[in-house]
């Protein structure tokens, strides 16, 4: 056999060579559902240490009535039921739930306890003004705690944005 046809017969008895499959670009990416649970499983952790902190400080009678500390309470609770419900948009989409309505409240919910945990900040930096001094160091650390949550969550919407696509998160992400 001549070496020129040998190697014609070789190259046949290799697999053709596959096209490199593409992402499409800002199109859906299911493989990040587990990063965007893992983030927002952080900041849950971060919101049930947050709903302790709360109901604690609501019970040191020198902190009673302080400025700041009702507000901080109230949007505890709606940063919790948020954060819940983006869990439970990612648990219904991972069973193959992936309706526009539910992909639209994950988003909605992502964005609104954001905005809320800046509230909660601000009003945890006016309990910082006006508390005791030797309280202060306490709600520090509070803050602290809502920066993580915070951050937690900025984390897991990225992901989110990647998992469901931009072109969808763009779609039902608050407009400016």
């Amino acid at each position: 056999m001549e070496s020129s046809q040998r190697e014609s017969e070789e190259q046949n008895l290799c697999p053709p060579e596959q096209p490199k499959q593409k992402i499409p670009r800002g199109g859906p990416r299911p493989e990040r559902m587990d990063a965007v649970k893992k983030a927002l499983e952080q900041s849950l952790f971060a919101e049930s240490i947050l709903l302790t902190l709360s109901g604690q400080f609501a019970s040191i009678p020198e902190l009673k009535g302080q400025p700041g500390l009702a507000s901080v309470s109230g949007e505890e609770a709606w940063t919790g039921s948020l954060r819940l419900t983006a869990k439970g948009c990612l648990e219904r989409m991972t069973g193959q739930d992936w309706h526009e309505t539910v992909l639209s409240q994950l988003v909605h919910s992502m964005y609104e306890a954001r905005r809320r945990d800046r509230l909660k900040r601000g009003y945890l930096m006016e309990l910082k003004r006006n508390a005791p001094e030797d309280a202060r160091p306490a709600v520090e650390n509070w803050i602290h705690w809502v920066d993580y949550a915070e951050l937690s969550l900025q984390e897991a919407m990225v992901h989110a944005r990647e998992l469901i696509g931009s072109h969808s998160w763009d779609h039902f992400a608050p407009q400016k």
